[in-house]
């Protein structure tokens, strides 16, 4: 079904752009050089260097402390912000399919160029950072647009699962890969860690300009009955032409239990994910060991992410329960584990085993996000792209804000029990954005959507029908 293929090129632009992110939360440790400094390198303001026997080239490392190394990992947040609202707005006007291609390869040349920026200076890769941040934030809504005319309601809560499941996936492969290019003189170190996620994110904008399209009309590769099959829960061309209702949406309580539920998230995941290695550093364990460890949440989440977003829609057709309890219910296990295994951390700081398995836990409950990211097409399927920025934007203000957190909390003294403080201020946000949802959560179209539906798009979600049997 040429719909599961558009949700799967959507995952593996997802998987690009998250590698072009993440890989400097890994090399970072071997830019500095963690796990072989001497005391002569950390008297050293300048760049020094690490030479294998069996390499002829030397590796540039660098002496950063705590806080430059936060505010270079933070930095990407800040471009975040900026383009998280308005990204939704120009990825409608330019379309998904280009918002993608554009972002790999943005984010493919910008990832090339940060062996270059370290070298010049902390300035230069914090500007390389911010962009990488701009580019990015066109990701969400892209794939929000292009999936628009592919989704049907009875499959929403799978395909949107699987495209955004690139997330998780990227994990898996970033970090070991990352791991064992850095630690490898002989591959070039962790310069060659960037060119290599680089080459890839541009290799797959070639292939997505060929075989993805906005929309089903226009592909060459499908068949006439699965066009007019998904061509009757189609949204209108004409309300492109209708204004977004700004101000209803910025005062929707629907809306913005959706914000807040995935700030909660990001804040969780994006602290985890950019923080994580770091954090490990606390118990002792090499290089080796964090790449195993940093790579088994991200396994758990892909699975669940998948596994939720079937289940959630066939106890939606079964009718075991209605949409709006279904969203609700994987809410609570979506905010709800993750809030309690964040909380108990803090009563097994200084145990490696125990602290590991929660905070692996509170990752992998993460990714049951069907109540938040697949509840926007629920409440306006024509304006989701403009939620999306919105979401964004959110997600982007807890990215930065969580680095910046616990670069002061670290300042003097990067122990488990400071850590632990930010878990438990993490745990109280997930609280807070659970109980928001339950109170406001909706799950139809809403007034100011004004969306041109068809009949079977505004029938209740649990009664459409796969008609084609495709």
């Amino acid at each position: 079904m040429k719909r599961y293929f558009v949700a799967v090129m959507c995952c593996l632009s997802w998987i690009c752009v998250y590698c072009t992110r993440l890989n400097i939360n890994i090399t970072i440790i071997s830019m500095v050089n963690k796990w072989n400094t001497t005391e002569e390198q950390k008297s050293n303001h300048n760049a020094t260097t690490i030479s294998d026997d069996s390499a002829t080239n030397s590796i540039p490392t660098f002496d950063w402390d705590d806080q430059t190394q936060q505010h270079i990992l933070g930095s990407f947040y800040y471009g975040y912000i900026i383009s998280g609202l308005p990204s939704g707005w120009l990825a409608g006007k330019i379309g998904g399919k280009r918002s993608i291609v554009i972002v790999l390869l943005f984010q493919g040349l910008l990832s090339a160029m940060i062996p270059w920026a370290a070298g010049v200076g902390t300035s230069f890769l914090t500007i390389v950072r911010v962009l990488q941040g701009v580019i990015e934030g066109l990701i969400m809504p892209a794939v929000y647009i292009t999936l628009k005319k592919w989704i049907v309601p009875s499959e929403r809560s799978t395909l949107l699962s699987i495209a955004y499941s690139g997330t998780s996936i990227a994990e898996v492969f970033c970090y070991p890969l990352s791991m064992w290019i850095s630690t490898s003189p002989s591959l070039g170190g962790w310069p060659t860690s960037y060119y290599t996620f680089s080459t890839i994110s541009v290799l797959l904008s070639i292939i997505f300009i060929a075989f993805v399209f906005d929309n089903p009309v226009d592909d060459p590769y499908i068949s006439t009955q699965q066009v007019e099959y998904l061509k009757s829960f189609e949204v209108k061309d004409s309300n492109k032409d209708i204004p977004v209702p700004w101000c209803d949406m910025l005062t929707s309580t629907a809306v913005w239990s959706i914000i807040f539920a995935y700030m909660a998230y990001a804040l969780n995941f994006f602290f985890i994910l950019t923080e994580g290695p770091i954090y490990l550093l606390i118990f002792g364990f090499d290089p080796t060991k964090i790449a195993i460890l940093t790579s088994i949440p991200p396994i758990l989440e892909f699975i669940v992410t998948l596994l939720s977003g079937v289940a959630a829609d066939i106890i939606i057709r079964r009718e075991y329960l209605n949409v709006l309890n279904t969203r609700k219910f994987f809410m609570i296990l979506h905010m709800g584990i993750p809030a309690i295994c964040l909380f108990f951390i803090g009563y097994f700081e200084n145990h490696a085993a125990e602290s590991v398995i929660l905070l692996t836990v509170a990752f992998t409950c993460g990714g049951m996000y069907t109540g938040t990211l697949t509840n926007i097409m629920e409440i306006s399927k024509e304006h989701s792209q403009i939620i999306v920025g919105m979401v964004t934007t959110g997600s982007a203000v807890v990215g930065f804000i969580g680095p910046l957190i616990l670069g002061a909390l670290i300042k003097e003294d990067n122990t488990a029990s400071q850590w632990t403080l930010m878990f438990l201020m993490i745990a109280a946000v997930h609280v807070f954005a659970m109980i928001f949802f339950l109170i406001f959560a909706k799950a139809e179209q809403q007034k100011w959507s004004h969306g041109n539906i068809t009949k079977q798009e505004m029938k209740s979600y649990n009664t459409i029908q796969d008609e084609s049997g495709d």
